[in-house]
């Protein structure tokens, strides 16, 4: 009895190991590294791929890519990346912008790949067109394989050197281009890489369209946001709502309104300074701008011109006092999520500050109810 046991656990552990060792064959197979000394699809690739560098380009999408000077004028490249049902694509540009640079799209679908420039001339999928761009590909050069859970996009560039930043993109999952009009869906996420092609060693570009974690865009947005967005609601609340404080709440008012209006005016300067790209409805997020920094310096010089509290004119001081902020309040809270839709920013973003608005609605709607019932007594 004890021996069949035996035979029984030791069966069982050498198919537990067969398993295992079959599945890491498996997710082997289906994966592609530098490591690799051979191209896994090299058969198919219209060049020789042979003593290609190789290099970790994008690390979040385990994006491999593959390059070589393969004649006078002439470079040749290969991307590797994971088979998603969507396009990837890389994009040349000379000053690591997405907006004005060129890109080589590949998808497959159903056994058929399909490679193609597009001419990025926006950040919209309709400012983005097929069968354009700066690239001169070199013809019948240019082919995408699936393969083992893998895209292998391999083309090749007629120039002396390719620019200097490259622009990785991938596609929603199982999303594709339509077939008609090769429109492409927005990206699901990008990458700008400053890329230096005798070393291989390439940076995440801070530059306006780059990836770091606070491009020049990310820092205006997030000061906007804290300064006009955050500070100045809160602000209101102290002066609205804390009066029986006196005078703690005029000084915590007016200390808050200060330091969110010292933040807005940085976020605005830094906001002129920033490249436009071609971003639809930017006009209207700066109009909003400046209308609502207008607004503020209108606040603050108010405080200059306050009457006595036994000023005839003391009520209407108030109405234009209390008014024109609430106006730049909510004119602040629509251009800021109007401006983290046009930046395209993660829902991280756009989440976190619709909870502060929809927390700070609810706190002047219980504040509101509480001084009804004040009154009523």
């Amino acid at each position: 009895m004890a021996s069949s046991s035996v035979r029984l656990l030791l069966l069982s552990l050498l198919a537990f190991c067969v398993a295992l060792s079959h599945q890491e064959s498996s997710s082997s197979s289906s994966s592609d590294s530098c490591s690799n000394a051979k191209l896994a699809v090299a058969s198919l690739v219209p060049f020789d791929s042979t003593a290609f560098r190789c290099v970790s380009a994008w690390k979040q999408q385990d994006f491999i890519l593959r390059y070589k000077n393969t004649a006078p004028s002439e470079w040749s490249f290969v991307l590797s990346a994971p088979d998603k049902g969507s396009y990837v694509a890389v994009g040349f540009s000379g000053k690591g912008a997405m907006v004005g640079s060129s890109a080589v799209v590949a998808w497959a679908s159903n056994g058929k790949g399909v490679v193609k420039q597009y001419y990025l001339d926006g950040k919209s999928p309709d400012d983005v067109a097929p069968n354009r761009g700066l690239l001169k590909l070199v013809k019948n050069k240019s082919v995408v394989v699936s393969r083992s859970g893998r895209l292998y996009v391999a083309f090749q560039l007629s120039t002396d050197y390719p620019q200097p930043y490259l622009i990785f993109a991938v596609g929603p999952d199982g999303n594709l281009p339509d077939s008609s009009t090769l429109r492409l869906p927005m990206h699901q996420n990008m990458a700008s890489r400053a890329f230096n092609y005798t070393s291989g060693m390439s940076s995440s570009n801070a530059g306006p369209d780059g990836d770091s974690t606070f491009p020049e865009k990310r820092k205006h947005g997030l000061l906007g946001m804290m300064g006009w967005g955050v500070l100045m609601p809160i602000g209101m609340i102290a002066a609205r709502y804390f009066r029986q404080l006196d005078p703690f709440w005029f000084y915590g008012h007016m200390a808050i309104q200060v330091c969110g209006f010292a933040i807005g005016i940085a976020a605005v300067v830094l906001g002129f300074r920033l490249n436009e790209d071609g971003l639809k409805n930017v006009d209207v997020h700066k109009a909003l701008g400046i209308a609502i920094l207008a607004m503020a310096s209108l606040q603050v010089l108010a405080i200059l011109a306050r009457p006595d509290k036994t000023s005839k004119v003391r009520r209407f001081w108030n109405w234009y006092h209390h008014n024109i902020g609430r106006a730049a309040i909510l004119l602040a809270m629509g251009n800021i999520f109007l401006g983290l839709s046009i930046a395209q920013e993660t829902n991280a973003y756009i989440v976190s500050y619709g909870v502060f608005v929809a927390v700070w609605v609810l706190a002047v709607a219980a504040f509101e109810m509480k001084r009804c019932y004040a009154d009523d007594d």
